[in-house]
């Protein structure tokens, strides 16, 4: 389990192979940040995606699935499909879907803590036995290296909700066009050495305001981590504050594309 909190953008990712994708829903979705087009298979049997990328990866995300308790997931990495099958560099086992609380309407996400691995192929399994729906269903999937905040989160962050849902007013009357609440997440990284801001200097101006970015400010907090891990764009520009030599501190704000 993944215990200091941390931001992290993706590597890209491409599909390379997909079991059982409904045409209208293809594994193609899981690597675009519409939320509302996941990957989805078209029955249970043993649905399966493989994807692709460069570099080292530390971290993984699967976010916004249909996965209940009692599901799972299992993730390899390797330098060829069939190798991640029969020779694997990485083999996570079989995970749990999702772990911790889940309250409506969040949906599930997984993360998992990968021992720097460089690889390039990775298949990702589910197991969702008389899963209701008849098929699983996931938005996206992140992938790559965290930027770890070793000095934490300070106190007095904040967790709020964004409603996008329009109201037209009338004399005795509103009318609403209604949308998903989606949630929200400030918070302060103060007693930064500088070494670390300058770090975290380097990612945001990588990611800017236009990079989503998957934000766990208590990624080891079970009863809470489902609702306060969020995955969005950051909606105030970065900047950092020298309280003096060797200390900063900066703010971040990020706003999921999803619950």
């Amino acid at each position: 389990m993944i215990d200091q909190p941390f931001l992290l953008a993706s590597r890209p990712v491409r599909v390379s192979e997909a079991s059982l994708e409904l045409a209208s829903s293809p594994a193609e979705n899981l690597t675009n940040d519409n939320m509302d087009m996941a990957w989805r298979s078209f029955n249970l049997s043993a649905p399966y995606v493989v994807l692709e990328t460069s570099g080292t990866v530390d971290t993984i995300g699967v976010l916004h699935t249909n996965q209940r308790a009692g599901d799972m997931v299992r993730i390899r990495a390797a330098n060829s499909p069939a190798d991640a099958l029969t020779a694997p560099l990485w083999d996570s086992g079989e995970l749990p879907a999702y772990v911790g609380a889940l309250r409506e309407p969040y949906t599930a996400k997984t993360l998992v803590d990968v021992p720097q691995v460089a690889a390039t192929y990775w298949r990702f399994d589910f197991t969702s036995p008389a899963h209701p729906a008849g098929q699983v269903e996931v938005s996206r999937i992140v992938m790559g290296e965290r930027f770890v905040i070793s000095s934490g989160v300070d106190y007095e962050w904040t967790k709020g909700v964004i409603d996008d849902s329009p109201i037209a007013n009338g004399p005795d009357y509103e009318d609403v066009i209604e949308y998903a609440s989606r949630p929200k997440v400030k918070a302060s990284f103060g007693s930064m050495d500088e070494a670390t801001f300058n770090e975290l200097d380097a990612f945001m101006m990588r990611v800017g305001t236009k990079v989503p970015v998957l934000f766990a400010p208590e990624p080891d907090n079970l009863d809470t981590f489902q609702q306060w891990t969020v995955y969005g764009r950051v909606k105030v520009l970065f900047e950092g504050m020298n309280l003096f030599h060797n200390l900063w501190e900066s703010d971040i704000k990020v706003v999921g594309l999803k619950a």
